[in-house]
């Protein structure tokens, strides 16, 4: 009687992952979406099949626009797209991703997205982590999925803070984040599971924002995140 071989399909390797990491977001988190409409809901997947948001209005906002407040429904798990760190710059790996420079803003073009969301898809990935233009605001870009996502309130922005400035002396008068829109990662802190070729620039980067704590939402979120590295060689992955 012939005995038939088991074979095992080989496991594809999580490229992103390991290349990069992982930024880990609990249910619960709050964050928020800067709109010049109404956001109300967020059926409309085709239009918005991820949506952008940030830890505070204050790093990504517009004159006369909403604020839709989101709170995650489950756990996420974001990679983390970030190519270095520099002084207080983080600057994006999406331009490597797509193998054309200076492309950063096609992130907002729906039909690139969706032609992403596959790799993404592949490694379990619900978005990305990654910074605003190359500058110190990071932002989340995650799935739009009602069952991941939920507004549970939009309103027009109301500014309640007063960014950093240097006083006639040079000395820093630190930022003010204000009371209206609460800060989510002070109460439920975030978990990056990173590529060790990471630590030195966030190490460098602590020290470096210890000039002026608090002025950057990446500082705070650093406060208190669980950080582990890991040992991995990175690998060329082109989307386009």
């Amino acid at each position: 009687m012939e005995v038939k071989r088991r074979t095992t399909r080989k496991r594809r390797p999580k490229l992103l992952r390991t290349s990069y990491g992982v930024v880990i977001l609990s249910k619960g988190t709050k964050l928020y979406h800067i709109s010049f409409d109404k956001l109300c809901t967020l059926s409309d997947k085709s239009d918005r099949p991820l949506l952008f948001t940030t830890l505070h209005p204050s790093e990504w906002y517009m004159e006369d626009t909403y604020v839709s407040v989101i709170e995650l429904q489950r756990d996420v798990t974001l990679l983390f797209m970030v190519k270095m760190i520099h002084k207080l710059r983080v600057i994006s790996a999406l331009n490597d991703y797509l193998g054309v420079p200076c492309s950063n803003l096609l992130k907002q073009n729906c039909n690139m997205i969706k032609k992403w969301m596959p790799f993404l898809q592949k490694e379990n990935l619900d978005g990305w982590f990654s910074s605003i233009e190359n500058r110190s605001a990071v932002e989340f870009a995650i799935i739009n999925n009602p069952y991941v996502l939920k507004i549970i309130d939009c309103i027009p922005i109301r500014f309640n803070w007063n960014n950093s400035s240097l006083r006639s002396d040079f000395t820093v008068v630190p930022k003010q984040w204000g009371t209206t829109y609460p800060i989510s990662s002070l109460k439920i802190p975030l978990k990056f599971i990173l590529n060790s070729r990471f630590k030195p620039m966030i190490d460098t980067y602590k020290k470096e924002i210890m000039e002026d704590p608090g002025s950057t939402a990446f500082s705070i979120i650093l406060e208190n995140a669980d950080i582990s590295y890991f040992d991995a060689p990175v690998n060329s992955i082109l989307w386009a």
